[in-house]
C-alpha cells in the first residue's frame, strides 16, 4: 500500500492551522505528535459503510473489536493477553489520570523519566500530586535509565507509581527485555505500580524489537495504548488498556463508571478494529517511510549542524534535538524566529536545551525545514 501525505490546511489542524494563526502562514510546524498522512483506505472504507448507514447511536465495543486487540499483541508483540484484563476508555491520557486518582492521593508522590512526553508532567501537577524525576542519562551517546538513581528515589521516597513512556517520546528509545526486568525489579522491591504508556508501540524500526512491560511483570503493571499514533486517529478519541491485576482493574472500572466515560466513540472504535484486522500492510509501508524520513534528518543534522546532539530514534516519528552546545537561552524560539520552523519547546519535556523534531511529513517538506534549520544554524556565531 501508498502511503500519501495531505495539505492539511484550513482543517482546524492543531499542527498547522493554529500555530500559524498564532506565529504567520510562513512558519513551517514540525511539532506535535500526529503525521501528516492519509489514514489506511481499509479504514476509509469502513467509515463509508457506517457513514452510509446514517444512523450514530448509542454503541459498545463488540468481541470482534476485543479479538482484535488481543491478536495485535498476539501476533505483532509476541505476547498473549487475557481478554478479561482489557480495560477501556477515551484515549491514553484521560485514562491515565483516572488512574492516577485511583492508586495515589493528593500529594502522593509519582516517578518519571525526563525528558518525556510533557502531558506525564501535566497530568500528574494537575491532579495534585508530586512529581519525582528520575531522569534519563546518556551513556555512550544513548539515552538510558538512571536505575541507580532510580533506586534511591524509590527506597527513600516509597512513590506509589512510575509512568513509563514505552517506546520513549521523546528521545526514541525501545526499551529493551533486560532493561524493563531491572526496572521491574526495582518498582516490586518497593511496592511501586508501573503505569506503560504504549502507545508509540507499532512505530518501531528494525532491527529494534518491542517489548511489552507485560512480558515483564503482571501483578504490578499497568499498560494504555491506542491506535491513535500509529494509524493516525488520535482525533478520534479511544484508548485501551491491560490490567491484569484484578483488584486495579475493578477500581479502575468503577472510576469510569463513575465518570460516565464508558460510551465509546463510533469512529474512535471503528478506526482501531479497522487498523488492527485490515492495515497490517499500511502499516509496514507507512514504516519504509518513516524511516527514510528518519535518515535523511538525522544524517542530515549530524553534517550540517554538527554542534546538535541528536540520537538516531529506534521508534517513534520525533527525533530529540539536544541544543545545550548551542549556547541558546531557548533553541525553539530561536528556530521559530530565525527558521521560521515551530518544534516543540524542551523545556515542555523538563529539559530547556532541547527540541522536538517532527519528521511525519512528505519528503518535500522535511527537506525545506531542514535547510531553514541549516540557515539559521549557520548564522550561529558558537
Amino acid at each position: 500500500m501508498s502511503i500519501e501525505f495531505a495539505d492539511r490546511n484550513n482543517s482546524n489542524s492543531v499542527k498547522y492551522d493554529q500555530i500559524r494563526a498564532k506565529y504567520g502562514e510562513d512558519v513551517m510546524p514540525a511539532w506535535i505528535a500526529d503525521m501528516d498522512v492519509k489514514v489506511c483506505s481499509k479504514m476509509l472504507e469502513a467509515f463509508a459503510g457506517r457513514i452510509n448507514h446514517a444512523v450514530f447511536g448509542y454503541t459498545f465495543r463488540s468481541e470482534e473489536y476485543y479479538a482484535a486487540i488481543v491478536d495485535w499483541y498476539t501476533k505483532r508483540h509476541s505476547f498473549t493477553v487475557q481478554r478479561e484484563w482489557i480495560i477501556d476508555g477515551p484515549g491514553v491520557m484521560p485514562m491515565m489520570a483516572l488512574l492516577i486518582n485511583v492508586l495515589t492521593e493528593p500529594e502522593d508522590k509519582i516517578v518519571i523519566q525526563p525528558p518525556v512526553y510533557p502531558p506525564f508532567f501535566k497530568v500528574t501537577k494537575k491532579n495534585k500530586r508530586q512529581i519525582l524525576e528520575n531522569r534519563l542519562k546518556k551513556e555512550n551517546g544513548k539515552y538510558v535509565m538512571d536505575l541507580e538513581g532510580l533506586e534511591k528515589i524509590l527506597s527513600k521516597e516509597k512513590p506509589k507509581l512510575l509512568i513509563l513512556c514505552n517506546p520513549h517520546n521523546p528521545v526514541g528509545r525501545v526499551w529493551t527485555l533486560d532493561e524493563l526486568k531491572e526496572l521491574s525489579f526495582l518498582c516490586s522491591k518497593y511496592g511501586t505500580i508501573i503505569l506503560s504508556d504504549e502507545i508509540h508501540a507499532d512505530i518501531v524500526y528494525e532491527p529494534f524489537k518491542f517489548t511489552t512491560m507485560l512480558k515483564v511483570n503482571l501483578d504490578n503493571v499497568i499498560v494504555l495504548n491506542s491506535a491513535g499514533k500509529s494509524f493516525n486517529v488520535p482525533g478520534l478519541t479511544n484508548g485501551y488498556g491491560f490490567i491484569p491485576n484484578e483488584r486495579i482493574r475493578k477500581l479502575y472500572n468503577e472510576a469510569l463508571e463513575a465518570s460516565e466515560l464508558t460510551t465509546p466513540n463510533i469512529f474512535g472504535m471503528l478506526a482501531l478494529q479497522s487498523a488492527y484486522t485490515e492495515c497490517v500492510g499500511w502499516l509496514e509501508s507507512l514504516l519504509k517511510t518513516l524511516r527514510e524520513n528518519r535518515d535523511f534528518v538525522y544524517q542530515f543534522i549530524k553534517s550540517n549542524m554538527p554542534l546538535i546532539d541528536v540520537p538516531l530514534p529506534e521508534a517513534t516519528f520525533l527525533m530529540w534535538l539536544d541544543c545545550s552546545k548551542l549556547g541558546l537561552e531557548n533553541p525553539q524560539r530561536f528556530f521559530l524566529e530565525r527558521a521560521r520552523v515551530y518544534l516543540n519547546n524542551g523545556k515542555d519535556f523538563g529539559d530547556a536545551n532541547g527540541v522536538r523534531l517532527n519528521f511525519a511529513c512528505s519528503f518535500e517538506n522535511l527537506q525545506k525545514i531542514s535547510q531553514a534549520m541549516k540557515k539559521a544554524y549557520d548564522e550561529l556565531k558558537v
